[in-house]
């Protein structure tokens, strides 16, 4: 599997994880089943945190995909707080640490955003034999047209035809893709 599908797929098993533990996050004391989700969907975020692990980033998008990891284990974390604190001592006492839990959670889903923008033809490629044809059938066209020049003013036949032999390879060169 590429690198841009096991991202997606990671993507779609966290989206709903993350849309649940926004909701919870939204309000903890008004969820009676908070207690009975949250080891659930804090599991699905360690099950995602594996599995980014496991998927190999492209050249370039290494960091981001890094920042990915650190946000997922984060996320998973501050869930096992608030987890522990509502089994402790119920959902009201995890009113206290809904933000520092809503920004793990938004830290995911900026993670992925960042990802999804870092598209790997947006990256830089290295030059390779690509980059140099525009510069040889540049220089080609600028040898014929100074052939053609120079046959014309010294009334050479034979450099003026050779320039014009320059000029259409360097035309037919630049039409290539």
């Amino acid at each position: 599997m590429g690198y841009e599908s096991a991202l997606e797929h990671l993507r779609c098993e966290l989206v709903p994880t993350l849309r649940a533990l926004e909701l919870l996050a939204a309000d903890p004391g008004a969820h009676d089943e908070l207690e009975e989700e949250l080891p659930h969907l804090q599991y699905a975020l360690h099950i995602a945190a594996e599995r980014a692990l496991g998927i190999e980033p492209l050249a370039g998008l290494e960091e981001a995909h890094e920042e990915l990891q650190i946000a997922l284990a984060i996320a998973r974390e501050e869930t096992a707080q608030v987890t522990e604190i509502v089994e402790d001592a119920g959902p009201a006492a995890a009113e206290a640490f809904v933000w520092e839990w809503r920004g793990a959670l938004f830290g995911v889903r900026l993670a992925l955003q960042r990802l999804g923008a870092m598209r790997p033809a947006a990256l830089p490629q290295p030059a390779g034999r690509g980059a140099v044809l525009p510069v040889f059938v540049l220089v080609l066209g600028v040898l014929g047209v100074l052939g053609v020049l120079a046959g014309a003013l010294v009334s050479l036949w034979p450099v003026w035809a050779a320039g014009l032999v320059l000029v259409t390879i360097s035309a037919a060169g630049s039409n290539r893709p």
